[in-house]
């Protein structure tokens, strides 16, 4: 009996141990990407922080300067900053001091998910290979750095993990958390809203009015204490482009206003038609609640988006958990192709080049980065259809 828990333990620690080598690798691999002093490939955090390095590292976030994120990367961006300013005083370099101090948070944010996912693969025996794909996908090697959608992801499926274990309002919280950081992970509120629906309608509700009151929160208490800031962040998102959308393909006025309006309507009809049609095979009892309706609603929505910036893909990373043979090469072909957007990106001009076409730039449907940016979304209806 001793020799079986002790060989019992020692497996348990040695697929520990791989989930947290694995982690490092990807980790490591992201900072040699990003890191300035390494090979310093564009990340949101530059562009921000090069806009107005001195409000940046001694003001506030929307009362000093512009800021398009949520309230929630505010802080985290405060912090990081008021950490730069600090170590800046004591000869550092500011800029590689925030972006490290962002990268830190990253890290941990990241290193949380990595352990829902290993909880997850345990508890449900999900096949090895499909695990190291969840924490180690090409789009989060690539875009871990790149901004928060770690941070928004791990809320994400935090809060799908709990609704699989019957926490109804403790998955209402996360995924509200979530939203409030990327609205995303409110279309998994959607499709386990529907879901609790079918059977009980008013602790549906309950959960629909928690989350959204969290996801919510921030944005009041912002609203509240600078509404300057609030409204510039509304205005900055309603007027963004058609970004790397499949709708580019239709026109060729990136900021159209019917498109834009096309996409609210598909995005938010997204999660409900899906989980319903999928209800009845995916889930035959409560508390025997599938984690593939709410993650392929999260794809679905994604891929309807008005705007679907690559680093986004990084929600999709935990669908790999729940997709066996071929399906998860079509993930991976998709996420592949994902990445490739921004290493062809700033290319883009030799590109066209050499194939003999005129393009006004990546943000265009003449433009090889559009279509390979479809191609990725297109990939997503194809999974959606068959892996039901």
């Amino acid at each position: 009996m001793i020799m079986l828990c002790g060989g019992i333990l020692c497996r348990v620690c040695g697929e520990q141990y791989r989930y947290v080598m694995i982690a490092m690798i990807v980790i490591l691999i992201g900072i040699v990407i990003h890191d300035p002093l390494f090979l310093g490939e564009y990340t949101d955090y530059l562009a921000l922080y090069y806009r107005s390095p001195n409000s940046v590292l001694s003001g506030y976030p929307y009362v000093d300067y512009e800021f398009e994120y949520t309230p929630i990367i505010a802080v985290l961006w405060l912090a990081a900053s008021k950490i730069a300013l600090y170590l800046s005083t004591h000869g550092y370099d500011p800029f590689l001091s925030m972006v490290r101090s962002l990268f830190a948070i990253n890290i941990f944010f990241y290193i949380a998910y990595v352990y829902i996912i290993y909880r997850i693969s345990r508890e449900r025996g999900i096949p090895r290979i499909l695990s190291i794909l969840s924490i180690a996908s090409p789009s989060i090697v690539y875009y871990l750095f790149y901004n928060w959608d770690i941070i928004a992801t791990f809320l994400m499926i935090l809060g799908i993990f709990l609704y699989t274990k019957n926490k109804i309002y403790g998955s209402s919280i996360t995924l509200g958390l979530g939203a409030s950081v990327k609205v995303i992970p409110i279309y998994a509120l959607f499709s386990i809203f529907i879901t609790i629906l079918a059977s009980r309608i008013g602790r549906a509700m309950l959960f629909a009015l928690l989350g959204f009151s969290v996801a919510a929160l921030p944005f009041l208490a912002l609203l509240l204490m600078y509404p300057p800031g609030f409204f510039y962040f509304l205005s900055y998102h309603s007027r963004w482009y058609c970004e790397n959308c499949f709708y580019n393909l239709l026109t060729d006025d990136i900021y159209d206003q019917s498109l834009r309006t096309l996409s609210i309507v598909l995005t938010l009809s997204a999660p409900f038609i899906y989980t319903i049609v999928s209800r009845n095979k995916y889930i035959q009892e409560p508390g025997a609640i599938s984690m593939r309706t709410p993650l392929m609603s999260v794809a679905l929505s994604i891929s309807f988006s008005y705007i679907y910036s690559p680093q986004m893909n990084i929600f999709l990373a935990p669908l790999y958990l729940l997709l066996n043979n071929g399906l998860k090469y079509l993930l991976l072909i998709q996420d592949i192709l994902n990445v490739m957007i921004m290493i062809l990106w700033f290319h883009e001009g030799v590109i066209t080049s050499m194939i003999g076409i005129e393009s006004r730039g990546p943000w265009f449907r003449e433009s090889p980065i559009q279509w390979i940016a479809f191609v990725r979304i297109a990939l997503i209806w194809v999974l959606a259809i068959v892996a039901r």
